[in-house]
C-alpha cells in the first residue's frame, strides 16, 4: 500500500540549457491527452493507498497547468484517494508562469507547500543557464502566497555556476530568506551529459569551490534559522519536505505521469520517460530486489540525513538489525570518518554527507 502520492506534470515553456530531467516544450496542446491518460493511471491505482500523508506534484513546470485543468486534476484526485487531515501538498512552479489566479485556485484546492524554482537571482547567472524570463513579479507571488495562507515555501537555488562568486551566491541565500523561505534546496551546477550547457563546454567546478560555497550555504542559512537535514536540503523546525523524507527513509510512494516512480516496499517501477510512450500505456521498467537486499538500499539512503538512522526505528522499517545486516561496512565507514556510530543510532559526519557516494559504495558492497 502506498502513503504518499508523486505526479509528475511534463509540461514547461522552455528548457534550461542544464536541465537533464525529462520534461516537454508546452504547447497546450497536449493538456487535455495528458489530464486523461493521468487520470486513468490514477483511477486504476484508487485501492493501492492508504491514507495519504503527502502530494508532490513535480515537473516539469506544473504551473503550465490552467487553474481549471488544476480543479479537474483535484477533482480526481478527491474521487481516488483519502488525505489525511495534515497532509502536506506540494506544488512546484516558476515565477514566470505563476500567476494570481493559480494562487486563489491553489488555495482553495488545499496545497500548502510551493516550491520555486529560482536557480539563480542574478540576470546574468540566468541567462548563462538558459534560464529565459523575469523575476520581476516574484515578490508580488509572495504577497500573494501570504494572502492565501500559502506560507511554506521552498526556493531551489543553484551554485558554483561559472564565474560565480561566493558574494553574489550569500546574497542569493539571503534574498531567498527576505522572501519568507522556510526550505531551501541548493545544488551544485550539474552539467549533464547532451544538454545545451554540455555542447557549449561548460564543466562543472572544482571541488575546492565546491566546499568553499558548501560551508558558505551552511553559514548564511544556519544564521537565518534554516539547518541541513540533507545533502542538499535546508529547512526551518518542522519545514522539512515530508515527500522528499519518505522517499530517503523507504516509504512507499505512488509515482503517476511519464518519468514517475512508484515503490511498493520492495520493487519500484517507473512510468517510460516519454509522453507519447506513456500516453500508449508503454511498458513500466521493474526494479526487483531481493528483501534483504532493499533494506542495504534503505539503509544507505537515509544517510543522506543529518539525523541518520536510530537503530530501533530502522528495524521498524525494514525489519531488520542494520549492525546485523551491516554492522561490518558501518564499521568501515566509521573508521573512515564517514559515520558516527553510538548505542542509539548512526549519522553520517560532515564527511559522510560531502562524499556521499563514498559512504554509498561501502554500505552497497
Amino acid at each position: 500500500m502506498y502513503s504518499y502520492l508523486y505526479i509528475h506534470i511534463p509540461f514547461c515553456a522552455y528548457k534550461c540549457d542544464y536541465c537533464g530531467f525529462y520534461s516537454e516544450c508546452d504547447t497546450g496542446e497536449r493538456h487535455q491527452a495528458y489530464l486523461d491518460r493521468l487520470f486513468e493511471e490514477m483511477r486504476a491505482q484508487c485501492g493501492q493507498c492508504e491514507t495519504l500523508r503527502s502530494i508532490f506534484i513535480g515537473g516539469g513546470t506544473p504551473s503550465m497547468l490552467s487553474p481549471a485543468e488544476w480543479r479537474s486534476l483535484f477533482n480526481v484526485i478527491n474521487e481516488c484517494f483519502t488525505l489525511a487531515p495534515d497532509c502536506e501538498i506540494t506544488a512546484e512552479a516558476n515565477p514566470e508562469s505563476l500567476s494570481a489566479s493559480h494562487i486563489e485556485c491553489w488555495a482553495e484546492l488545499g496545497i500548502n507547500r510551493c516550491s520555486l524554482g529560482i536557480q539563480a537571482f542574478k540576470e546574468e547567472d540566468r541567462r548563462l543557464i538558459g534560464r529565459r524570463g523575469t523575476l520581476n513579479r516574484l515578490p508580488q507571488i509572495v504577497r500573494e502566497l501570504d494572502e492565501h495562507d500559502i506560507v511554506r515555501r521552498n526556493f531551489d537555488l543553484i551554485f558554483n555556476l561559472p564565474g560565480q562568486s561566493l558574494q553574489v551566491w550569500r546574497e542569493a541565500l539571503l534574498r531567498a530568506v527576505d522572501l519568507g523561505a522556510t526550505h531551501v534546496s541548493t545544488y551544485e551546477l550539474m552539467v549533464e551529459e547532451g544538454t545545451p550547457l554540455a555542447k557549449r563546454g561548460f564543466v562543472g567546478g572544482d571541488d575546492e569551490a565546491f566546499l568553499r560555497f558548501w560551508d558558505e550555504t551552511e553559514q548564511v542559512l544556519s544564521q537565518a534559522g534554516l539547518h541541513r537535514y540533507e545533502i542538499s536540503n535546508f529547512a526551518k523546525k518542522n519545514e522539512e519536505c515530508r515527500h522528499n523524507l519518505a522517499v530517503w527513509k523507504g516509504g512507499t510512494y505512488l509515482g503517476c505521469g511519464p518519468a514517475a516512480w512508484s515503490f511498493d516496499g520492495s520493487a519500484r517501477r517507473g512510468n517510460v520517460s516519454n509522453l507519447d510512450g506513456w500516453l500508449k500505456h508503454a511498458a513500466q521498467e521493474v526494479d526487483v530486489l531481493p528483501v534483504k537486499d532493499r533494506a542495504v538500499e534503505i539503509l544507505s539512503f537515509g544517510l543522506r540525513l543529518v539525523k541518520g538512522w536510530q537503530w530501533g526505528e530502522y528495524q521498524q522499517i525494514t525489519g531488520y538489525d542494520a549492525r546485523e545486516l551491516r554492522g561490518e561496512q558501518l564499521e568501515e565507514c566509521q573508521r573512515q570518518g564517514l559515520v558516527t556510530m553510538t548505542n542509539d543510532g548512526v549519522v553520517p559526519t560532515k564527511q559522510g554527507l560531502l562524499f556521499n557516494d563514498n559512504l554509498l559504495s561501502v554500505i552497497l558492497e
